[in-house]
């Protein structure tokens, strides 16, 4: 009777540890579906004509349609501090290109941060304005110079974009020898038709790389 009474004590516990385990799984696994869901993507953008800013809200509506509302935190680059670009690990940067080439003035203030800032492990994807028909030999410029400067303190840099269907002579953004720009390149002065349809693509494709 003491046996068969062991027997069925030694199964219930078995029994009960493999639930336990199993309890144990599903909480892992839980947790680490929430905590993509709720992964913050800090979006920094400089704008002097508001267009920047304009492309910059359309990325957050398309993030919003394809992840649902809240994920992506939109901050001016003239209001913000390198603390607050490295409270995320999932960052896009908008930047448009002045004249031959410049910064725009928010980020040319803060680009010289950057170089105190560790960027080891986080996630960067890039988007840039530039005008391919007035600034050809200067498109997208300042994209190139914004992911250099962030590929040299540790970012990774993710959403690169084909060159196709833009006419330009030269870009510091084109990866050399490649037919793609380090980030989406948008053209509200000769491609105003086509932006839409790029944004909806590349955060698609930015989404898939950040693995949300």
């Amino acid at each position: 009777m003491f046996l068969i009474y062991a027997k069925w004590l030694w199964i219930a516990l078995f029994v009960q540890a493999d639930f336990c385990y199993s309890l144990m799984v599903s909480c892992i696994c839980t947790y680490k579906g929430l905590s993509k869901l709720m992964a913050k993507i800090g979006l920094f953008y400089g704008s002097s004509t508001g267009k920047t800013e304009a492309v910059a809200y359309q990325i957050k509506e398309e993030f919003d349609k394809q992840l649902g509302s809240g994920v992506v935190e939109v901050h001016n680059i003239g209001n913000a501090t390198p603390e607050q670009v490295l409270g995320y690990n999932y960052l896009i940067m908008g930047i448009p290109t002045w004249n031959t080439g410049e910064l725009q003035d928010d980020w040319a203030v803060f680009f010289p941060k950057i170089a105190s800032m560790n960027l080891n492990g986080k996630k960067v994807a890039l988007f840039g304005l530039g005008d391919q028909n007035g600034y050809g030999f200067n498109f997208l410029d300042a994209l190139g110079v914004l992911g250099d400067e962030l590929m040299l303190y540790g970012a990774d840099v993710y959403g690169v974009w084909s060159t196709e269907k833009y006419q330009f002579n030269e870009s510091k953004a084109r990866v050399e020898e490649e037919n793609y720009f380090l980030g989406l390149g948008v053209d509200e002065d000769g491609q105003t038709e086509l932006t839409s349809g790029r944004i909806q693509q590349w955060v698609k494709d930015v989404k898939a790389e950040f693995s949300l």
